[in-house]
């Protein structure tokens, strides 16, 4: 690593002393709600929200004496040397992007919290508000290292700027219309994963299996939906109060509940909610109920295979059911989840996302599971077949960001693969690096099972993740910049 070890201390220093302004200003841009509206807002792109987190951060840049840009409410830019790739069309110097988003999943169900998730707080080390960790603590991050090149002198080789994204959660949006009229930067780095470095992002292939057959009583609601990408931890069926169906469900135990009101029966079920990628770390709430319905023979027989469909989906995570179950040696094998669950016009509707190998791009996922959907009575309705992407592991970016990440942090990893889809996934010359790292849990009893990480209730981020991040990218940063070529 071309940082000697005088250096890193000096680093090291400075981002101490740091640490209380960049609490200040994350928790400036945390106190805006700032959710992705994608489809009927007055506010055009994504809402409001997302106007106003955009607006604050780049004006955090200003006060810190960067040149900002705002490309039309979709993204902005925060750049070190004023310049930015947005304006360098006809090539030139390579340059250097970090790529941070400031929109955030929703809060819901707010009865879930312990901490408002508005009104950021620190208590024991970690700073607790929605998005904080995923993603608005990577973009301060991504500031204050331009900062420290700025404050020490520092003119890269390689122009560097910090990216916002708005519309990061709900589907990259706002990068779809930046990259149709706009030039990317040279290269992007995008901390919204783990160190070290991510070489690929699986593919995805997502949809909704819509029931041929029209439900009947006694089946009057379903609901589940936490967000297509996260693994609900509630979900609930009203059934109509038929003879015989109470006393299936009038001594129910956690994690169910149930009640009767005006004539209908409603059923609860609860859960622990977590990234669908990484489906084992939480318990499916919509798989508990599907489970009761089947064994307790509450609904007809074709209402009933539909349910069962919902636990043979989520019984393995591998697509087994939907038959379109494949791996390879780089990802492992295939992921996909049922996520989602509604009753409209009659018709059960379950949704489910899927993340691919990396080398399956060509594999026909679409007609495999449109077959097996139909013999279970049901037809496909594709919501995304997007590619996998995969960056080479012998490019020397890769080499000098592992070896930095590795020294900073006292590890010996490698580059990997990943289920979660980022940024990287749409950019060119891109790859996912940070900031997440391996840490002691929270203090016991400081964080409800199911809450305190990203896409949670109560999501937070420990300081010293912050604070070894900011590390490992100023480093970073400073030793790709030495390499002739970004691209070699």
């Amino acid at each position: 690593m071309s940082v000697n070890l005088g250096d890193r201390k000096e680093i090291q220093n400075w981002i101490r002393e740091k640490m209380p302004d960049m609490i200040r200003d994350l928790k400036r841009i945390c106190r805006i709600r700032s959710v992705a509206e994608t489809k009927g807002t007055s506010q055009p792109p994504y809402g409001q929200g997302c106007i106003d987190v955009l607006e604050e951060m780049l004006a955090i840049g200003k006060e810190n004496g960067f040149e900002t840009h705002n490309y039309d409410n979709y993204v902005g830019r925060i750049s070190l040397c004023g310049t930015g790739a947005g304006e360098n069309k006809d090539g030139g110097t390579e340059d250097i992007g970090i790529w941070a988003h400031l929109d955030v999943v929703d809060e819901k169900p707010l009865e879930d919290w312990d901490y408002e998730p508005y009104q950021p707080v620190v208590r024991n080390g970690y700073f607790i508000a929605r998005g904080c960790q995923d993603n608005k603590s990577s973009a301060v991050m991504g500031l204050y290292a331009l900062i420290y090149m700025k404050e020490h002198g520092i003119v890269p080789a390689h122009p560097m700027s910090l990216y916002l994204g708005t519309c990061e959660e709900q589907g990259m949006y706002e990068l779809d219309y930046f990259l149709e009229h706009y030039q990317p930067p040279t290269l992007s780095l995008v901390p919204d994963s783990g160190f070290p470095v991510c070489l690929g992002e699986r593919g995805s292939f997502n949809g909704e299996l819509v029931s041929d057959f029209t439900c009947g009583s006694p089946l009057l609601e379903a609901e589940s939906d936490c967000g297509q990408y996260t693994v609900p931890d509630r979900a609930s069926i009203t059934l109509s109060d038929e003879p015989g169906l109470w006393e299936k469900c009038a001594n129910l135990t956690e994690p169910f509940s149930a009640k009767r009101e005006d004539g209908r029966i409603i059923i609860t079920a609860s859960g622990i909610s977590t990234q669908a990628s990484m489906p084992e770390k939480g318990k499916c709430a919509m798989t508990a109920l599907a489970g009761l319905i089947v064994d307790n023979n509450m609904l007809p027989e074709k209402e009933s295979e539909a349910f069962r469909l919902i636990c043979e989906i989520n019984g393995d995570h591998r697509g087994t059911a939907l038959d379109v179950s494949c791996e390879d040696e780089p990802s492992g094998p295939m992921n996909l989840v049922a996520t989602q669950l509604r009753l409209e016009d009659g018709h059960l509707v379950i949704g489910f996302i899927s993340k691919y190998p990396i080398t399956k791009n060509d594999f026909p996922f679409e007609e495999r599971a449109g077959k097996a959907a139909e013999a279970r009575g049901f037809h496909l309705k594709v919501t995304r077949l997007g590619k996998a992407n995969y960056f080479e592991p012998d490019r020397q970016v890769v080499k000098r960001l592992t070896g930095v990440s590795n020294e900073v942090l006292n590890r010996q990893d490698g580059p990997f693969v990943m289920s979660g889809g980022t940024y990287a996934r749409k950019l060119p010359n891109a790859l996912a690096f940070g900031t997440g790292m391996p840490l002691p849990p929270a203090p016991e009893g400081m964080f409800r099972p199911g809450h305190g990480d990203y896409h949670q209730p109560d999501e937070s981020i420990a300081l010293v993740r912050m604070e070894k991040a900011l590390e490992v990218y100023i480093c970073g940063l400073l030793e790709i910049d030495t390499l002739g070529s970004l691209l070699e």
